[in-house]
């Protein structure tokens, strides 16, 4: 009998600690610290960013930590904020 009891004790734990880790982990996937990790991390590895185009070659070129256009003249990218250049 008691070894049913804890059994029975066992599994309502085991449900409840289960339950509280669903609710705990979908309130996390939903709050807003999660999607600004999620969009750094698509930054980082590249995913949901467009290449920009721009209007003239000469003025531009690739950032070299993005890979987005920058201006010849910039010492900051936009995109991910590395330096580009040492002014002094």
């Amino acid at each position: 009998m008691i070894v049913f009891v804890i059994i029975g004790v066992c599994l309502v734990g085991a449900f409840l600690f289960w339950v509280l880790h669903e609710v705990i982990q979908s309130a996390i996937d939903n709050s807003t610290l999660a999607k600004n990790v999620q969009d750094i991390r698509n930054h980082l590895i590249g995913k949901g960013t467009q290449q920009e185009t721009a209007a003239s070659g000469e003025d531009h070129e690739p950032c070299p930590g993005c890979k987005h256009m920058v201006r010849k003249t910039d010492r900051v990218c936009y995109v991910c904020g590395l330096a580009l250049r040492d002014w002094d």
